[in-house]
């Protein structure tokens, strides 16, 4: 949940429905506040905005203020031209939702980007290289992308699986080896089964990966090596998940490449070697092309 959302949704008194609404109103311009210039401004005891901003979950008032601030400035960047959760309307010609399709891609690929962190990035690339073998828990649409992050990561001879099915998933948690690195995809971040591997991953100290949306949400608070998909659509009034399945397309292939640089050499040649043999087994000796660009 975005700290926004907390401000207007979570139960409140009188007193803190008045300082979270200033919160709100105040928003970016909270910058230089400090604790006692909010409490001041509602007429509260500085004791009390702490109190409050630890019953939203932060560690005190210039926790929270920090966090807030970022998220102020995250969601005022992007998005500015098109509407994720309404990218097209129903008089739009095909060409207009082309144009207006690619203009929500690149969008995305921005926003997505912009979450990245670099230390959070080589730490996941790092547990790839580490690990021999790789169990990524996702359902959905989102199972294709997987497959296709599974097939790259092959080619290089690195074992994945694919467990979509969350109580294969649990038993692999339960009796894997510590040569298992998981990757949990979790768009909400409140899935209660992917939650509870993520407990017993924890209980048995095993290593993991998440990719969920950016703010609190209960996976990515328990993940010491999140990454953050693009954070805009909701989670059923939209029109496709286009972003999410774009979003997180482009961060399981950057953990590809990331883990193929760690290698680079010896994964391209494993990759021709055996592509080129798979070609010549499978089908009639090979693909074959007239088109140069492609040869």
């Amino acid at each position: 949940m975005l700290i926004r959302e907390s401000l207007e949704k979570c139960p409140m008194n009188p007193n803190e429905k008045r300082l979270g609404q200033y919160l709100i109103d105040q928003g970016i311009q909270l910058e230089n506040a400090t604790v006692r210039t909010v409490a001041k401004e509602v007429f509260l005891a500085p004791s009390s905005v702490v109190r409050f901003v630890q019953k939203l979950g932060f560690e005190g008032f210039n926790d929270f203020k920090k966090q807030y601030l970022e998220e102020i400035r995250y969601l005022s960047t992007h998005f500015q031209k098109i509407d994720s959760n309404r990218p097209f309307s129903q008089n739009d010609k095909n060409i207009v939702i082309a144009n207006k399709v690619g203009l929500l891609y690149d969008e995305t690929l921005q926003d997505t980007i912009s979450l990245l962190n670099h230390d959070i990035l080589q730490e996941a690339i790092n547990r790839i290289e580490k690990k021999e073998h790789i169990a990524i828990v996702v359902s959905g649409a989102q199972k294709g992308i997987a497959y296709t992050f599974k097939e790259k990561m092959m080619k290089i001879g690195k074992k994945v699986d694919i467990l979509d099915s969350m109580d294969e998933a649990f038993y692999e948690a339960c009796y894997c080896t510590s040569n298992t690195l998981f990757i949990l995809i979790s768009y909400s971040g409140e899935t209660s089964k992917c939650l509870f591997i993520c407990h017993k991953l924890i209980e048995r100290k095993l290593s993991f990966i998440t990719i969920t949306t950016y703010g609190t949400n209960s996976l990515s608070s328990q993940s010491d090596c999140c990454l953050y998909v693009s954070t805009r659509e909701k989670l059923i009034n939209n029109l496709g998940t286009f972003s999410f399945n774009l979003s997180l397309l482009y961060l399981l292939d950057v953990l590809y490449a990331g883990y193929f640089n760690t290698s680079y050499d010896e994964h391209l040649e494993n990759k021709t070697v055996t592509s080129m043999e798979c070609e010549n087994i499978f089908t009639d000796h090979g693909r074959k092309t007239d088109n140069p660009i492609i040869k």
